[in-house]
């Protein structure tokens, strides 16, 4: 019975240590239309204009207002949001993020 308490303690505070773990990393489209710290209001709307023309292109029935604020907000910022992440495309994780959401 003294053997169950040894597993069972720690099973549950690694568990909770990752719970709150995930709800410490913002999520990768947060930051709203260029308003993250790194990110200048020109740089944003260079890459709002260049998303938003990228949409207008294709025939996908997409809200093109919310494709391109949702990708551009992820491409335009530059540090990741998860300290030392290197994303294998950032184009693409931007495009289908805001593809799926929009």
């Amino acid at each position: 019975m003294a053997s169950d308490y040894r597993i069972l303690i720690p099973l549950v505070l690694g568990g909770a240590g990752v719970v709150y773990g995930v709800f410490l990393f913002p999520a990768l489209t947060s930051g709203g239309s260029g308003s993250s710290r790194a990110v200048t209001p020109e740089e944003f709307e260079a890459v709002f204009n260049q998303e938003l023309d990228y949409c207008l292109e294709r025939p996908n029935g997409l809200n093109c207002q919310c494709f391109a604020n949702m990708s551009g907000t992820i491409l335009a910022d530059k540090a990741p949001k998860v300290f030392g992440a290197v994303y294998a495309d950032k184009q693409e994780l931007a495009r289908g993020q805001a593809e799926r959401s929009c």
